[in-house]
């Protein structure tokens, strides 16, 4: 079964530094990736991590007062909010 990546989309690049610090604080594995056109709209710059990680990365950017305009799951040539 193929592992499927989430995106984690923020509203500026300031709140993606502050989030990859709170990524690598937690030892939870992830890559800055361009975001992919259709959610661009926010921010160039996305972070990508295994969808096994979505709810602890949820709750350790919440606890970290960071805000994400949203998390995506790639599905085929779609992005699907989760």
């Amino acid at each position: 079964m193929e592992k499927r990546v989430c995106f984690a989309v923020f509203g500026s690049t300031n709140s993606v530094l502050k989030a990859e610090k709170v990524f690598k604080k937690n030892n939870i594995p992830f890559k800055l990736m361009p975001t992919p056109k259709q959610l661009a709209p926010y921010c160039d710059i996305s972070i990508t991590f295994s969808e096994s990680r979505i709810k602890d990365v949820k709750d350790m950017l919440n606890n970290a007062n960071i805000r994400v305009k949203g998390y995506y799951i790639k599905n085929g040539e779609e992005y699907v909010e989760v």
